[in-house]
């Protein structure tokens, strides 16, 4: 027996000895959470699960990308890459060929999406040693791809109409241009309103209303006579509504605001996860089947109404509503995600803290409501610790006023780099005598020849030209009080790795706090001056110098760096799971003695 045992110890040695014990992981993403506003409700004694959570480990702000746009930050967390090496470097960029604005995170070539991530992420490391790993409601990952991890996309998958969220209106009252949504004019006769629904392609649905105006009430079938028509009063949100088209199919959700005249609030048309049409999750029956776990909810990445508010078509509390019921849907994703998970790695996003922020910064008790709700969240997670957890709970980015409108085009063109006229699309611009233009939230481009359709700008007059435009933007001062707008002006070859570099912007400007650009200069256009007050509801931002807006990062256990940053995450995920990060993650490790 005594020799029997020895030759037992001799063979457990010889295989390696005793394997250290397989540790959970769970990430919590809490976009847009802000350090300061953080620690203040935690000094007033109004978040018991933050509060409890700091004491296990710690409280840190966390270093953002730069810019410290969302795509941009969490697509540095899922790859442990700066932005050079991933290639995201804002919500929009240009096509140097087409002329075009393009979005970031996914487009559509031969009918198909394709995506725009240009590095893998770390949890193909996890996969090749067999660490299972779960990932729902994950920013930058549309299309899902097919490997061995459980992901559910989420920031940047597209309506059905392939965009980021497109609702349509309908009123009696006279047609006007939204932003962000299709106005219908409608009349009604005989108490009776008959319209359509249009879908992809301009496939049309039938719509039919029967007002009731003494009740306040309206009755609606979508689809065919034989459809099941459902009652909704004035005032109130109507469940997810399937929508059948005649070569697609999808859902939506309706909001009666007035029967008398008729106003009626249409969501944007969502890929319906019971029957999926777009590449959504991974495999792809995880979408229906967390759809018959928990009920249908948003397939939309970005699904607060954010757009409707500001174009003025609902109120503030219908919004709040819709984005309380957001929030209700992704709490029971994330509580049966965490049924489920037994061992590796959890991950999972929730846009509730940056959205309220962007929309009601002008009304702090709004905006306190949503980390009080948010604590709640991070409740659910903490009870599922046990001695082989880490918790990390991780925001991509803080936030800060947005007070004053900075028209970035609009100031190149008054200097003669940009020769346009106000609200010109990008590609009619008058290229012959344009130097420089602006695409994108933080970024300027060089009409360079050679890489644009049309440069004009050698490498010579570039580096020139590069000097010229910082300077003066760092000198800028606004007229209305004479605060600086600009406080940094970072050039890519400077700041970025090179892998994907050639995407990038030539020069990312980062804004003083309560200066962000235009929407118009986003979009490549410009308006007709350089500085307004910003009366939109969007009135928080970030899209800064990233200096000014650091993230948050709470951890269960103590980390040992002092200034963590969003590129520390992935190598150190995959080291608690003794596993070496690929040589292209630079980060450290937090946790390392």
């Amino acid at each position: 027996m005594r020799r029997l045992g020895w030759l037992l110890g001799l063979l457990f040695l010889s295989c390696g000895g005793p394997r250290p014990p397989q540790p959970r992981v769970m990430v919590l993403a809490l976009d847009g959470c802000d350090p300061q506003i953080l620690r203040r409700l935690l000094d007033q004694g109004k978040l018991p699960h933050f509060a409890r959570l700091r004491s296990m480990g710690g409280l840190w702000e966390l270093g953002t990308t730069t810019p410290p746009q969302s795509p941009v930050a969490w697509a540095t967390f899922l790859t442990g890459q700066d932005p050079g090496g991933h290639g995201l470097f804002d919500f929009l960029q240009r096509d140097p060929q087409t002329l075009q604005p393009v979005t970031s995170m996914s487009q559509v070539s031969g009918g198909a999406y394709r995506r725009q991530l240009g590095a893998p992420p770390f949890w193909n490391v996890l996969n090749q040693n067999q660490v299972p790993a779960t990932l729902l409601r994950v920013p930058c990952w549309f299309p899902a791809a097919p490997d061995q991890a459980r992901t559910l996309t989420g920031l940047g998958t597209p309506d059905l109409l392939g965009s980021y969220g497109t609702f349509t209106y309908y009123s009696e009252e006279p047609t006007r241009p939204l932003s962000g949504g299709a106005w219908v004019e409608v009349e009604a006769r005989g108490g009776e309103v008959q319209a359509s629904l249009i879908g992809p392609e301009q496939q049309a649905c039938p719509l039919h209303l029967r007002l009731d105006g003494d009740h306040g009430q309206a009755l609606i079938e979508v689809g065919e006579p034989e459809s099941q028509p459902f009652l909704l009063k004035q005032g109130e949100w109507s469940g997810w509504i399937p929508v059948s088209f005649p070569k697609a199919r999808g859902m939506v959700r309706f909001l009666l605001r007035s029967v008398k005249p008729l106003q009626l609030y249409v969501s944007p048309l969502n890929d319906d996860p019971t029957r999926p049409v777009l590449p959504i999750s991974n495999p792809p029956t995880l979408a229906s089947r967390l759809a018959r776990q928990c009920g249908r909810y948003y397939t939309q990445g970005m699904a607060e109404e954010s757009k409707a508010l500001s174009a003025q078509v609902i109120s503030d509390q219908e919004y709040l509503e819709q984005s309380t019921e957001v929030l209700a849907e992704n709490r029971r994703l994330l509580q049966q995600g965490l049924r489920q998970f037994n061992q590796g790695f959890f991950f999972f996003y929730v846009s509730h803290l940056d959205l309220q922020s962007h929309l009601f910064w002008r009304k702090p008790a709004e905006v306190e409501k949503a980390y009080e709700r948010a604590d709640q969240v991070v409740g659910e997670v903490l009870d599922q610790l046990d001695g082989q957890s880490t918790l990390w709970v991780v925001s991509d980015h803080g936030f800060a006023p947005f007070e004053r409108v900075f028209d970035l085009n609009a100031w190149l063109a008054q200097h003669g780099w940009l020769s346009s006229q106000p609200d010109q699309p990008l590609d009619k611009i008058d290229w012959s005598g344009t130097r420089a233009y602006a695409v994108g939230f933080n970024g300027l481009y060089l009409n360079l020849r050679g890489r644009e359709a049309k440069g004009t700008q050698d490498a010579a007059q570039a580096d020139r030209l590069k000097g010229e435009l910082t300077s003066q933007l760092l000198a800028l001062r606004d007229p209305l009080n004479g605060r600086r707008v600009i406080r940094q002006v970072y050039d890519s070859r400077a700041i970025y790795s090179a892998a994907w570099r050639e995407r990038a912007p030539d020069l990312v400007i980062g804004y003083e706090k309560g200066y962000r650009v235009s929407w118009e200069t986003a979009l490549g256009q410009r308006s007709g001056q350089v500085f307004r007050e910003n009366l939109d509801h969007w009135n928080g931002d970030h899209l800064i110098d990233p200096k000014l807006v650091p993230g948050v990062l709470l951890c269960s256990r103590a980390i040992r760096v002092q200034d963590p940053a969003l590129q520390d995450l992935a190598p150190t995920i995959l080291k608690q799971f003794h596993l070496a990060p690929p040589a292209a993650m630079t980060g450290r490790d937090l946790l390392e003695e």
